[in-house]
Formats: C-alpha cells, structure tokens, sequence
C-alpha cells in the first residue's frame, strides 16, 4: 500500500503537456495583473470539487473554516452533479453548481466539452477574488487560470503551476483531507476543529452499504452475506439497496423480516443513517458522509491506500488485506483480489471492538 495519488504514467504525460505549454501562457500571464491577497478584500470565493461524492464531502470541513474567516464572503462550490442535493443539504456554500466533467467521467463528448466552456464563461462573469483547487490536476488549474480569480491556490503536482497564483507543492503522503486543510492554512485561514461528537443509536441497526463505482473496490457478495448472517444474531440489521448489490438481498431472501432496507436518494439516506447504530461499507462516498455526520463507521479496503483517503471521522475504522498486494492487475491502485482476500472474521472481529470502543466512551 505504498502508491500515492497519481499513476507515474499520469505524472508523466501531464508534467510534458505541461512543460509544452508553459511559454504561451507564460507570456499571456505577462498582461495579468497581479494582486496581493493581503491587499484586496475578499468579498467572492470559489471552490473547485467536482470530481466524486466523497471528495467533496472531505472538503465540507474546509469550507466551514472559510465561512468563519470570512463571515460576509459569497461561497460558490462548484461540484460533482451527484453530489449537488446531498451537498445542498448541508447548507454551507451560498451558490452551488452541478456539473459532470469530461476528464471525471471520461467523457469527452462535444455537449460535455461545451458544458465546462459554458461553466467558465459563468464563472469569469462573477470576478472571484479567491480561488481553490485541492487535487493538484493540470486540468483544474487550467479552469481557475480560465475564471480569472484574482488570487487562486492548488497543487502543481501534476504540472500547470503557472495557472495559479500561488502554486502550491503536493504532499503525496498526505491524507486528501489534510492536503485541503494546508492549502487553507496557506492562505492565513485557520481550519476549524472537527466536530467530535458520536451519532449512535443504540436502538439503530448496524447498516451494510456495497456500493462502488469501481467494481474492484467491492467486497465478494457471498461474505456479505456471511457476515449479515453473523450479525443479524445479536443485533439489528440495516441493508442500503444498491445497484451493485443486488445479489445480497436475493441471497439473504429467506431472512428479509428481519431485515431493514434502506431505498432512496442520498438526502434521505443521509437522514435515515443519522439514526443508525454503525455503517459497514467499502471504499465510497457512504463512509465519508458517515465520517461527516458522527456515525461509526467501518470501511473494507483493498489494495489502494488508506492513509491517503480512509474515512476521518471520530470512530472510522478500516479493514485491510493481511498482505501487500502481490497480483497482477490491470489498474495502477485497485485489485480485486486483495478485497476478495479480506476474511468475515475479520470485519465481523473489527465491528466487535468499535461496538466495544463506543460503550467505552460513555462511560
């Protein structure tokens, strides 16, 4: 588990696109007029986080921080359309916009192209004074230069560090939500302590979510429904109806009375997970929004890294192979085997001590 964010492959591709096109925007850098974030009043931010649900929910922390440090400032999180209802409800930003990116989706399509020219000419229209992007991608970069904020911040990491005006170096052993919390910090804005306090329904059910976009990310169906069985014998049990999981309520047919099923869209099941017991989940959105909202969580991972994105809450757990990854694959961060190599005990082990751990914290 030593990979970091991006494949060397990307790294080398866009740092060579980069240096390519670094003297044309250097001498149209020369006309820009330069300005000192000490200097200038900071009366319009914007958030670029429009790649997956979870990578937005990380960031929410960071837009709390923004508000606090500037109370009277218009926020505009620009975000995954997935994302847009749940986001909504949080009620932080002041304008969100949805959009499906080309280069997230992997869709480059005449509309969709058209869609983020569209995306830019609105956005330049608002004049921001402070911008951000926490991925370090050349394409995002590229986006703020286009926006025109007076100041913007990000990551050079993958080249395009001329787009910005305070380009930033990428920590690739930081945690996705540290990295945002730095680049904040570099702004002279103080990140606020997390919310420490544990959402536990004693009377809740243990829920089990097996959604991923990836199918590499998903744990073998016949050990979900081996570990439900384990756990529906002494406690109550939740099950988030997903596409992808289809198959573990079919097999679990003969035990649906006991069983609650959870069908609808993320606002509801942000609400209806607020009164739960724990969520068990793979590497998703689910485990961060239960990160977010202060329910325990417990999060199977593969062969991709947890210290780099692991759910940060007050009680996220992780379950991880026994051994490095040895197999070959087709994907530079994801393996299938090493998922399917996680054994039932030792998930059904690791919900043991967190129900241990949080009968312990309020003593």
């Amino acid at each position: 588990m030593t990979q970091g964010v991006y494949s060397s492959k990307a790294l080398i591709i866009s740092n060579i696109i980069s240096i390519l096109i670094f003297p044309f925007y250097k001498v149209l850098n020369i006309f820009r007029k330069k300005y000192d974030l000490k200097r200038i009043a900071i009366n319009k931010i914007l958030i670029l986080e429009y790649h997956r649900i979870g990578d937005v929910i990380m960031i929410l922390g960071v837009l709390r921080s923004l508000r606090v440090k500037y109370p009277n400032s218009k926020i505009t999180l620009v975000c995954n359309s997935e994302a847009f209802q749940l986001i909504k409800s949080f009620n932080i930003a002041d304008n969100l916009i949805p959009i499906s990116i080309p280069w997230t989706d992997w869709d480059f399509t005449f509309t969709k192209i058209s869609k983020v020219f569209s995306l830019i000419k609105r956005l330049k229209k608002q004049n921001f004074d402070l911008a951000f992007s926490f991925k370090g991608d050349l394409r995002d970069n590229w986006l703020l230069w286009k926006v025109a904020s007076k100041i913007s911040f990000g990551y050079y990491v993958t080249g395009g560090g001329f787009f910005l005006s305070h380009p930033q170096a990428f920590d690739n052993n930081l945690h996705q939500k540290e990295r945002a919390k730095y680049l904040l910090k570099k702004t002279g804005c103080n990140t606020l302590q997390e919310k420490n306090k544990i959402l536990n329904n004693e009377k809740g059910c243990i829920v089990f979510h097996n959604g991923a976009r990836d199918f590499r990310r998903r744990w073998p169906k016949e050990k979900w429904v081996k570990l439900i069985k384990l756990v529906k014998r002494d406690h109550k049990v939740g099950i988030v109806k997903v596409k992808e999981g289809e198959g573990i309520l079919k097999m679990l047919k003969n035990s649906k009375k006991d069983l609650k099923v959870f069908e609808g869209n993320l606002v509801n099941f942000k609400i209806w997970l607020e009164n739960q017991k724990m969520l068990i989940c793979v590497d998703s959105m689910a485990g961060h929004l239960s990160a977010e909202i202060g329910v325990p969580s417990i999060t199977i991972f593969g062969s991709q890294n947890p210290k780099l994105t692991a759910p940060k809450g007050v009680v996220s757990e992780i379950v991880v192979p026994r051994q490095a990854c040895n197999h070959r694959r087709e994907h530079w961060r994801l393996c299938k085997d090493c998922i399917s190599s996680i054994r039932v005990k030792d998930v059904f082990s690791k919900i043991s001590e967190v129900i241990a751990l949080i009968k312990n914290s309020k003593k």
